[in-house]
């Protein structure tokens, strides 16, 4: 249909009557500000020794994803069992839903998922032909074999103990229950594929590009030290980082994050080493730390389950849902679509996939109601480039 031209007042109707769409009137050029959906770093990913994204793993509960929740969990951390029962959770003393009434149990729901999850075995990437030994199987030595497993490396994990674990294995079963640490393991190793022998206490090096020292696998026991510096001494040039030494004294329990975080370190280290680019290891960790001043706490209402814990409600699936709601998503977009209910121009909306939301930005005015009505800091107004 072609376009009407009004060329007098008497070529107006009788009453004024849209009749054709208005996609052709571009008003995006009208304004000077305009919206940007940025994801921003929570105050608990940023507390994490990990960075595990904890809002993206909560949300996935929320929906009823308890497998995404797990598999995504594993990307930064691939014993989130042990983790969820003994680290001392500095990302709960920074959650800003205590400023509303009390922190969301993350150290719970984490355990929750790793215990409910169940994740398939992903499709490995092609094989490097590099291979690669970690000695000592503590948190760290699993944690690099893991990574570096997933990206193709054949891994093997020497322990000279019976039993994988390293420092795990001395935690008292009030703290980690019996089966938990050899389910975990067990895991990780059936979703990459790496290698774990146990009792070793020779080593060639030779058939290996490169071996790793793991220092969360120490042991007070001097017969375990002094194998392992004994196989160290037979390495020329491949070992990364030192071998023991007398002045660590170990990983406590609670700082299990701190021994996976050098995991993740050591898989980069030699990565790079061997010309191998990791996978990457979850939502973007790059940006900004949200602030409580940049979210809108007063959008949200006090919960009837604050002060959840184990100690007083069971573990239960209803139980780990009504905590995962508490989430408050800070920084990180969850869908609530209060940007496109309140849009007045309807520049606002899902994509096909309704996994995230979209600008038209042609036709927006950069009136800024989105940003206002966005309570979790992820869309603002930014100058006109």
């Amino acid at each position: 249909m072609a376009r009407q031209v009004i060329q007098s007042v008497y070529d107006l109707p009788v009453m004024p009557l849209t009749i054709q769409d208005m996609t052709w009137n571009k008003t995006g050029t009208w304004r000077y500000m305009v919206p940007v959906i940025r994801d921003k770093i929570p105050p608990c990913r940023a507390a994490c020794p990990l960075g595990n994204p904890i809002a993206n793993v909560i949300g996935m509960m929320k929906r009823g994803d308890m497998d995404g929740a797990l598999a995504l969990l594993l990307r930064c951390n691939p014993l989130p069992g042990i983790t969820g029962r003994l680290c001392y959770h500095p990302c709960q003393a920074k959650c800003l839903r205590k400023e509303l009434d009390s922190p969301v149990a993350i150290w719970t729901l984490e355990r929750y998922a790793a215990d409910h999850g169940v994740v398939p075995r992903p499709e490995k990437p092609a094989a490097t032909g590099k291979r690669a030994a970690v000695l000592g199987s503590g948190p760290a030595g699993l944690t690099c074999g893991f990574l570096l497993a997933l990206n193709g490396v054949d891994v093997h994990i020497l322990e000279p103990a019976a039993r994988p674990g390293g420092f795990l294995n001395r935690v008292s079963t009030d703290k980690l229950e019996p089966g938990v640490l050899q389910r975990e393991i067990e895991r990780l190793v059936d979703v990459s594929g790496l290698h774990i022998e146990t009792g070793i206490t020779t080593l060639d090096p030779a058939g290996f590009d490169r071996v790793m020292v793991d220092e969360s696998a120490y042991d007070p026991n001097e017969e375990y030290a002094a194998v392992i510096n004994r196989l160290c001494s037979r390495l020329s040039g491949r070992r990364t980082p030192a071998p023991l030494n007398e002045a660590f004294s170990g990983f406590k329990p609670s700082q299990v994050a701190h021994a996976i975080g050098l995991g993740l370190r050591m898989a980069g280290v030699v990565a790079a080493e061997l010309g191998i680019a990791l996978r990457e290891q979850g939502p973007d960790a790059e940006g900004p730390v949200i602030k409580k001043e940049d979210i809108q706490i007063d959008r949200f209402q006090e919960s009837a389950s604050a002060g959840f814990s184990e100690k007083n409600r069971p573990l239960d699936k209803a139980g780990a849902m009504a905590e995962a709601v508490r989430c408050l998503s800070c920084g990180t977009c969850n869908l609530c679509q209060r940007c496109v209910i309140s849009c007045p121009d309807a520049c606002i909306d899902l994509d096909e996939t309704e996994t995230r939301i979209v600008l038209d930005l042609y036709h927006c005015k950069g009136c800024g109601i989105c940003a206002y009505e966005c309570p979790r800091g992820v869309l603002t107004m930014e100058g006109e480039a």
